[in-house]
């Protein structure tokens, strides 16, 4: 019989994966990680949907049950960015997408928004002719190829071999130039409109 116990620890590892957070070690799912799918993580949600509905649903027998637990709070946060980190930014390192937004929310005076996704930005930047979608042979992985343009804006891919059984994939990097520009683009990055 499956306990209670055990479909919290599934429902809290469901969370993360819908999140694109490694359970495991809690470290942000690469860029090209099938975490980031859309598919995959309106899937997890459902699954999330279905353990907390066994998790808080009566106890069917007579047996005496645990008792249950309120469920979590919805994110109640706001869409959008906080406007003090425009202010605040401080370039530290050229980086992936991922430590990027990281960087940038750390410069906030406090929890109030919800962080904009790495897709989000990545996506805006292939509409942006920037980024394009591209197939790397060698690894066998899509990736968001940089173009000229974007090499010219700061960009760039750097190429990451995880080793001992890990997955190979192709990163993006953002320079100083190329996360101020992301910054200094944030509203549009939000509203998926293009710059010119």
């Amino acid at each position: 019989m499956i306990t209670n116990s055990q479909i919290e620890t599934a429902l809290d590892y469901v969370v993360k994966l819908a999140m694109g957070i490694n359970p495991l070690n809690g470290e942000d799912a690469k860029e090209d990680s099938v975490l980031n799918s859309p598919e995959i993580i309106r899937t997890m949600f459902t699954v999330k949907a279905v353990l907390e509905e066994k998790l808080f649903a009566p106890a069917q027998t007579e047996t005496k049950a645990e008792p249950l637990r309120p469920k979590k709070k919805k994110d109640t946060r706001k869409e959008g960015f906080p406007p003090e980190i425009s202010e605040k930014f401080k370039f530290q390192r050229n980086t992936t997408v991922t430590h990027f937004i990281r960087d940038m929310y750390a410069c906030a005076d406090s929890n109030d928004y919800k962080p904009v996704k790495a897709s989000q930005i990545l996506n805006w930047l292939v509409l942006e002719g920037l980024l394009e979608a591209d197939y790397d042979k060698e690894l066998d992985v899509n990736y968001k190829k940089v173009t000229e343009k974007g090499k010219a804006m700061g960009f760039s891919n750097r190429r990451v071999e995880s080793g001992l059984g890990g997955r190979n994939y192709i990163s993006v990097i953002f320079n100083e130039t190329a996360q101020l520009f992301a910054l200094n683009n944030m509203d549009r990055i939000l509203n998926g409109e293009a710059s010119a």
